[in-house]
């Protein structure tokens, strides 16, 4: 038999209680999604290096901060800056930030910018004296200041710079080339502990050295890598040459030591340079030069630690193609390369 009350419909007072159950509880998820402070992916610790441009309002650092991954609902970050009031004072700088940061944390971070930044580039190559100019032309640090600090800061700490002259040359090699961006009236000091730190960083990302050399050595080899190669796969090739004329006591005869040790700068070498009286220059003193003779990249550095194994002892730009460097393993070889390509 079927109870009465079961064919009973629903009255207006239950859609009503329904209703305002199903509200409540979108309500309620709708203020947790607009208040949640959570990490964007708690177990993703990378710290990533996010720069605040002097400028940039709320919103172009929220789209930043979401196209990096630091963040995930933009909305909820928007809430927080407008509840925290705290949207306007946000300041320009470089941040340290990860995913696994919450709102407040990054908010935090955000809260404690330096101010006016500046943004300075080391290409692959330069030499102290070309990062010294560079310096002092976008009043970074002065000349004097430069070299006082390539003579006196100290580096003990790191083990591969055992073998660094006390001169003027003592920190070439080490300041790696890269972007950075510091802020306005940082102390020099800061500034070459920040370039020490980014070699630092890129010498425990290298792989095993075969080379045969010590690290120092390695480092001068990869400064003549990179003042001599114009293509990345050609310059575990060019650092085989030096390898092997360093086996067989042949001198390196690399134009670069040449250049650098002369005081005017030059982008090419006459005859008469040849003879240039130093002890860089390696067509009259065998072995690798006494330091390093620019600040070598990555590619640089890696083709250093790995070689490639081969015979060459010669090596000359293709001047028909511009597309690279012939090779050649034995002099009558590179001989008939020169006539090739109209040397």
């Amino acid at each position: 038999m079927t109870s009465a009350l079961s064919n009973k419909k629903p009255g207006p007072r239950t859609f009503i209680i329904g209703a305002a159950v199903l509200l409540a509880l979108l309500l309620a998820l709708a203020f947790s999604v607009l208040t949640s402070t959570a990490p964007a992916d708690k177990n993703n610790e990378e710290m990533m290096t996010i720069t605040i441009e002097q400028g940039e309002n709320a919103n172009q650092i929220i789209g930043k901060l979401k196209d990096n991954g630091i963040i995930d609902n933009e909305l909820a970050f928007k809430v927080y800056l407008k509840t925290h009031d705290v949207g306007s004072k946000l300041r320009a700088g470089s941040y340290q930030l990860s995913p696994s940061m919450t709102t407040e944390e990054i908010v935090n971070e955000l809260l404690t910018g330096v101010g006016e930044m500046i943004r300075f580039t080391i290409p692959e190559g330069y030499t102290l004296r070309d990062i010294a100019d560079l310096f002092a032309a976008e009043d970074i640090m002065t000349a004097d200041t430069f070299w006082n600090l390539v003579r006196t800061y100290d580096i003990s700490e790191y083990e591969y710079m055992k073998g660094c002259p006390d001169n003027d040359h003592r920190l070439e090699g080490f300041l790696f080339p890269d972007t950075y961006f510091v802020a306005k009236d940082t102390a020099p000091e800061k500034i070459f502990a920040m370039m020490l730190e980014r070699f630092d960083e890129v010498w425990k990302e290298l792989p095993a050295n075969k080379s045969g050399l010590s690290a120092y050595e390695t480092v001068i080899l990869a400064s003549m890598v990179e003042s001599e190669a114009r293509f990345d796969e050609e310059r575990a090739t060019i650092a085989s040459v030096y390898l092997n004329r360093l086996d067989i006591n042949m001198p390196m005869q690399c134009d670069a030591t040449i250049l650098y040790a002369m005081p005017e700068r030059k982008t090419q070498l006459y005859f008469s340079d040849y003879e240039y009286d130093s002890i860089y220059n390696t067509y009259q003193h065998a072995g690798l030069t006494p330091t390093p003779i620019s600040n070598p990249g990555m590619q640089s550095l890696q083709a250093a630690f790995q070689p490639e194994k081969t015979e060459y002892l010669y090596y000359l730009w293709d001047k028909n193609e511009n597309d690279g460097h012939v090779f050649a393993k034995t002099y009558d070889q590179h001989l008939q390369n020169r006539k090739t390509y109209g040397y």
